[in-house]
């Protein structure tokens, strides 16, 4: 079996595949009943943790609306 990966985004992503690959995804998502927060954790560690551009919200937000 052959996993493919996105690019990651920021360090949540990179989590996910190292869960992922280790099998700790698929043990949580088998024993918890209920919405564990991974998603939510993701996503939040994406936004303060972002790879590629060093550009904050305001600098990119300046050069989407330049004239």
């Amino acid at each position: 079996m052959k996993i493919i990966f996105n690019k990651s985004r920021g360090l949540g992503d990179t989590i996910e595949k190292i869960t992922t690959v280790t099998g700790i995804k698929a043990v949580v998502d088998t024993v918890s009943k209920k919405d564990c927060g991974c998603n939510k954790r993701k996503e939040k560690l994406n936004k303060l943790f972002p790879y590629g551009s060093t550009e904050t919200s305001s600098e990119q937000s300046l050069k989407d609306n330049s004239f």
